[in-house]
């Protein structure tokens, strides 16, 4: 393989002389891509250009794919190892030449770019007629997926945003990508000199399937979490919108960011339901809980940025109903939001496991957390959420998993009722493109969703508006996030019964050594004669290798793994799960193998 050095060199001579080597992907249809940090729906996309392994002293690219629909060019690219963060803290490059030709724009690596951007400064430049334009995101409509760290991005700019269109004297068919770390002085896609050639067919993509508002079920219980920015709900200038929307929602719970009043907020939302009686929880900090249903009881937990209270829904659940409400620190205070998840973490730990929190619940309650985490750094805050990844095992103790069959929780991705994106927050003024701010976080150990979405009403189509009474500009308008829509729907087979859980005494006894690299030893105690199955489960919950499956009489085992999956291949270092499952319960472990 020849170095990166060399490469470039190799490069610069084909461009001194003229020689363009042009790479090209013709698709003739498009796809119809979601923006939200899932990429499922790339697999049904070729592969459009595949760099090479290890020629990099910084970001290694891997594979990069391209798409459309009728609003947007979409790009996905993804690397070899490491995790970036698309919004800061890189200097990766993005040049599109949109009229296919060399002669015109920002010379870069073979083609003229009319669009050069910057991702970690979240600017750039058009080049149209021979001038420099500085532009930012919304000049481009700009989409971003996910808005934590990663190792795979996709990223959507409109078809019809001026940098591209010569203020829309040309349409975008034939153009030419490049993308490099460092300007020049990293990697880039792809390594021949002209870029990557891709053509827009003329097939029409549909658009999304609509999601309507009404719930699938009519005692459905709904909530809604809103970071409603700066007392919105008392804002006379606003409160017609925030009207509009929640009574076009109909919630059952609503779930507030940023506001410090909870009486005067109650008395609104009461006169909004007359019909109704509403309940409002004590504000804690700026967080409060308005409900239908009776709250038992509330309370502020120590981090200060996450306030809980117990709904009464036995009628409804069979169980009375946990609801968490946070609203983390902002921006790239990383250190503090870190510190606020970990403490999360082990107080919901103590609570579940040994009973010690601020109020008493039943054993298998439901639980759903919800609100504004601004998570918009290190992916391991999300984590540390989800699977119980406590950082700081120092000060906050032990890992654990946070659901009551002891397994993660659920991170839903919610959609736009009406397009495909999943961002929860949007302030075109700024020079950051829209993101996902707002998390619903759910135990499926012992609820199961129904409908669920985020409200976008400028993203609706004019009957619909109408039928709902809503306005265009309504949620735009109200605050700079948008509404997270959640539905928690009875489902019989969900429901927990501690007989069916876990045992307090565990069967997983302690693994050695943790972390690993060649092999671990896995010990376990059975109290009585059992058929059950051990295996090794990854962070997604997928089947690794299956250790052991049938019956074993009472006493103690040992099993071993050596970091390879069923059919011999070895797994890539990280963070994995021992699960063992008999029919009357099942526990998991979490080890590390680090290569």
């Amino acid at each position: 393989m020849l170095s990166k050095t060399n490469n470039r060199a190799k490069i610069r001579s084909k461009i001194a002389s003229s020689f363009i080597f042009a790479l090209f992907s013709l698709c003739f249809a498009g796809h119809p891509i979601s923006i939200d940090g899932v990429f499922d729906d790339w697999d049904q996309v070729p592969i459009t250009y595949s760099d090479a392994e290890s020629d990099a002293l910084g970001a290694d690219f891997s594979t990069l794919k391209i798409s459309y629909d009728n609003e947007f060019i979409f790009i996905y690219f993804d690397f070899f190892q490491g995790e970036f963060l698309m919004q800061d803290w890189n200097e990766f490059h993005l040049y599109i030449d949109s009229d296919n030709n060399d002669s015109t724009g920002f010379y870069v690596n073979g083609i003229g770019a009319e669009l050069k951007w910057n991702f970690g400064s979240r600017s750039g430049y058009a080049y149209l007629d021979n001038q420099q334009i500085e532009i930012y995101q919304n000049d481009l409509s700009l989409r971003i997926a996910p808005t934590i760290t990663s190792s795979q991005f996709e990223i959507a700019i409109s078809r019809n945003s001026f940098p591209l269109t010569d203020y829309e004297s040309q349409t975008v068919n034939n153009f030419r990508i490049f993308i490099s770390e460092f300007d020049l002085d990293g990697d880039f896609i792809p390594e021949e000199a002209g870029g990557i050639l891709f053509s827009i067919g003329e097939d029409f993509v549909p658009q999304a399937e609509p999601i309507l508002i009404d719930r699938v079920n009519e005692d459905d219980i709904r909530l809604v979490s809103y970071n409603t920015w700066n007392e919105g709900i008392l804002d006379s200038e606003r409160q017609n919108q925030f009207k509009r929307i929640l009574q076009a929602l109909d919630p059952d719970v609503i779930l507030l960011q940023e506001h410090s009043d909870w009486d005067q907020i109650d008395n609104i939302i009461q006169s909004w339901f007359p019909n109704e009686v509403w309940h409002a929880s004590w504000t804690y900090g700026d967080l409060v809980v308005l409900s239908r249903f009776p709250i038992i009881n509330d309370a502020f937990m120590n981090s200060e940025r996450t306030m809980v209270a117990l709904l009464y829904t036995e009628d409804e659940l069979g169980k009375n109903l946990l609801v968490f409400n946070s609203h983390l620190s902002c921006c790239d205070n990383n250190e503090d939001r870190q510190k606020q998840v970990d403490q999360f973490a082990a107080e919901w730990r103590d609570w579940r496991i040994n009973g010690l929190g601020p109020f008493e619940i039943d054993y298998g309650t439901p639980f759903v957390h919800v609100g504004d985490f601004n998570f918009v750094g290190y992916r391991q805050q999300v984590e540390t959420i989800r699977i119980g990844d406590i950082e700081d095992e120092a000060q906050y103790g032990n890992d654990f998993l946070p659901d009551w069959d002891s397994t993660a929780i659920i991170d839903l991705f919610l959609r736009h009722t009406d397009i495909r994106m999943g961002y929860t927050w949007r302030k075109d003024a700024s020079s950051f493109n829209p993101g996902k701010l707002d998390y619903v976080f759910y135990s499926d150990a012992t609820i199961d969703t129904g409908k669920h979405y985020i409200l976008n009403t400028l993203c609706m189509d004019g009957s619909t508006l109408i039928d709902y009474g809503l306005q265009l500009n309504d949620t735009q308008e109200a605050s700079d996030h948008l509404p997270l829509i959640f539905d928690i729907s009875k489902d019989e087979n969900l429901d927990i019964k501690e007989e069916h859980v876990f045992s307090k005494k565990s069967m997983l006894d302690h693994s050695y050594p943790n972390p690993f690299n060649a092999k671990i030893h896995i010990v376990l105690s059975l109290l009585t004669s059992s058929v059950f199955e051990l295996s090794i489960i990854d962070l997604k919950g997928a089947k690794i290798r299956t250790l052991h499956k049938g019956k074993k009489s009472k006493g103690m085992y040992q099993f071993k793994w050596d970091g390879r999956d069923e059919i011999g291949n070895y797994v890539v270092s990280g963070i994995y799960f021992i699960l063992i499952k008999t029919e009357q319960m099942r526990e998991s472990q979490k080890i590390i193998l680090i290569k």
